[in-house]
C-alpha cells in the first residue's frame, strides 16, 4: 500500500485541465464538509447560465469582464460590467453575492473569464444580491515581518448572507500568513464558532508554489498533521484543524477562500496557544 492509500487524510484537491464552462471541484457531503461547494467557471465567450435552488451562491471574479443578469420570482436584476482584472493579482476584487432562489446568466465581456464559485446550504433565507466593487472590499493587513499577508473581505459583515463568508489572501514572495495558526472548528461563544473552510490557490509567476499545513493537537481524538504542496490552480478543504500557509521565495500566493457553518461571525477562531505569543508581536 503507496503512503497516499494509507494516509487517514488527503484534503488537498491538485489542479486540473481547465475546461471551458463550469468545473465542480468538490462538493457538500465530500471530504468533511457540510455546508460549502467550490467550483471554477471558465469561459473565452459566450455565457453561462444557472440556479441557486436552496443555496446561496458568492462568485469572486478572478479575471476578464462579465455582465450579469439575475431573475427572481419578485424582480429582475443586472449588472452591464462587473471584473477588472487580468488575474487574481492584478487590483482589487469584484464579487457577488446571490441568495437562495433565484436564476442568474453570467456572459463574457471581455475575456477570457475565471470566476470562483462557492455555494452554502440556505434553505428559505431572505436577503437581496450584492455587489461589491473594487475598493469596497473590507482590507486588512495581518501580522508582521515575514508572517504579514494582505486580507480582502469580499462577502463579510457588508452583505447579508445566510453562512457564506469570503475573501483573498496575498503572501508576499516568502510570507506566511495566518499566523499564529488558528482554528475554528468547536463552538466556543463568543471567541470561536464552528466554520468549514475551502481554499484556492493561484501562484505569480505561475510555475511557483507555496505550502500549507494543517493539524491538531496530539492529545486530539482523531489527530491530523499534515503538510502540502500548493500550485497553481490547486484547492485545499480545511474541514478542521490549526492551519497556515506560505509562499516559496520569490513567488506571490494568492488565496481565494469561503468560510461556512451554523454560525456566521468572521474571526470567530481561536490560535494555537503554543504560538499564541507571535500575537504579541505584531
Amino acid at each position: 500500500m503507496s503512503r497516499a492509500q494509507s494516509r487517514p487524510y488527503n484534503l488537498l484537491l491538485k489542479a486540473k485541465a481547465r475546461l471551458e464552462g463550469y468545473t465542480k471541484i468538490v462538493s457538500r457531503g465530500e471530504m468533511g464538509l457540510k455546508h460549502l461547494e467550490f467550483g471554477l467557471l471558465s469561459l473565452s465567450s459566450g455565457d453561462w447560465s444557472t440556479r441557486t435552488g436552496r443555496c446561496e451562491h458568492g462568485l469572486d471574479i478572478h479575471s476578464g469582464v462579465v455582465s450579469l443578469e439575475i431573475a427572481s420570482p419578485t424582480q429582475n436584476h443586472s449588472c452591464r460590467r462587473l471584473g477588472s482584472r487580468k488575474n487574481a493579482f492584478d487590483g482589487l476584487p469584484t464579487a457577488v453575492y446571490l441568495p437562495p432562489g433565484l436564476s442568474y446568466r453570467i456572459s463574457v465581456v471581455e475575456g477570457p473569464v475565471e470566476i470562483a464559485i462557492f455555494s452554502a446550504a440556505a434553505r428559505e433565507f431572505k436577503a437581496e444580491p450584492a455587489v461589491v466593487r473594487p475598493g469596497s472590499a473590507v482590507k486588512a493587513s495581518i501580522g508582521k515581518g515575514n508572517w504579514s499577508s494582505d486580507v480582502y473581505i469580499c462577502v463579510g459583515d457588508n452583505v447579508s448572507a445566510a453562512k457564506l463568508i469570503i475573501g483573498e489572501t496575498i503572501n508576499p514572495p516568502g510570507n506566511w500568513s495566518d499566523s499564529p495558526p488558528h482554528k475554528h472548528d468547536a463552538f466556543i461563544p463568543p471567541n470561536e464558532a464552528v466554520l468549514e473552510e475551502i481554499q484556492y490557490f493561484k501562484t505569480s509567476p505561475d510555475q511557483g508554489f507555496g505550502i500549507i499545513r494543517l493539524y491538531t493537537q496530539p492529545n486530539d481524538p482523531a489527530p491530523m498533521n499534515e503538510v502540502y504542496v500548493v500550485e497553481n490552480g490547486d484547492t485545499v478543504v480545511i474541514p478542521r484543524g490549526y492551519h497556515l500557509a506560505a509562499a516559496a521565495p520569490g513567488y506571490a500566493l494568492h488565496c481565494t477562500w469561503a468560510l461556512a457553518g451554523e454560525v456566521r461571525k468572521y474571526g470567530a477562531w481561536t490560535h494555537d496557544p503554543r504560538h499564541a505569543w507571535l500575537k504579541e508581536k505584531t
